[in-house]
């Protein structure tokens, strides 16, 4: 796959076949988010309190927000987000999927008109447990995977593709965590349900995934 560069906020249509956007914090959303965002997700973002994070969910959000309302016609801050009961947004009446995910310092959005679709971006500190993670979190199947090869790469491919199988599905992170497998190729829960997948690296060097429906190319665009 190759990121396409992009120097302004792609447009999408309610047909949009299967894309990934990834961006980055830009000053500029800073100005913007008091006439884009609802006083909910303002009251959000001010909760967060690394710096960093903050002003990359206020980017990541802001550019939802324009990206959605380019499609139905309304003001970014009029765009009804809807969340599932597990927490998940989505865009009620409507044919168009998106997923969205964000480190400290840059973010993914995901759209699709073919069905649901997930996507998730990682970075690790180097601070991490892996061991303890991978015990806590994964399959059987996936503590192979992750100990037979390159224990840091093996890792963030899985966890990045079961927060996105998870965000496909509605559920969101679970409880049990190690019920759910996404390593292999025949039996595990993707292949199961049908969903296609992919595991990329991003433009900042972090690792990314995406789980979706159908079976067009992806398009990827640096933002």
């Amino acid at each position: 796959m190759i990121w396409q560069r992009a120097f302004e906020i792609p447009k999408i249509s309610l047909d949009q076949r299967t894309l990934v956007i990834y961006g980055d914090h830009k000053p500029a959303d800073l100005q913007e988010m008091f006439s884009v965002l609802t006083p909910d997700e303002i009251a959000c973002a001010n909760r967060i309190r690394s710096p960093f994070q903050r002003k990359t969910w206020i980017s990541c959000h802001v550019t939802l927000r324009i990206m959605l309302a380019n499609v139905i016609g309304l003001n970014p801050a009029d765009v009804e987000i809807s969340k599932n009961r597990f927490g998940r947004p989505f865009l009620a009446n409507s044919t168009l999927f998106f997923s969205l995910s964000h480190t400290n310092s840059s973010y993914l959005l995901g759209f699709s008109s073919t069905g649901k679709i997930g996507v998730d971006i990682e970075e690790l500190s180097g601070e991490e447990d892996l061991d303890e993670l991978i015990e806590y979190a994964f399959s059987k199947e996936e503590v192979d995977f992750c100990k037979n090869g390159n224990l840091h790469d093996h890792f963030l491919e899985t966890w990045t593709l079961k927060e996105s199988f998870l965000k496909a599905t509605g559920v969101g992170l679970v409880d049990e965590l190690k019920t759910v497998n996404v390593a292999g190729k025949i039996n595990n829960h993707l292949a199961l349900l049908k969903f296609q997948q992919n595991t990329f690296s991003c433009p900042g060097g972090e690792t990314g995934s995406i789980v979706f429906r159908g079976t067009d190319p992806v398009w990827y665009i640096w933002f």
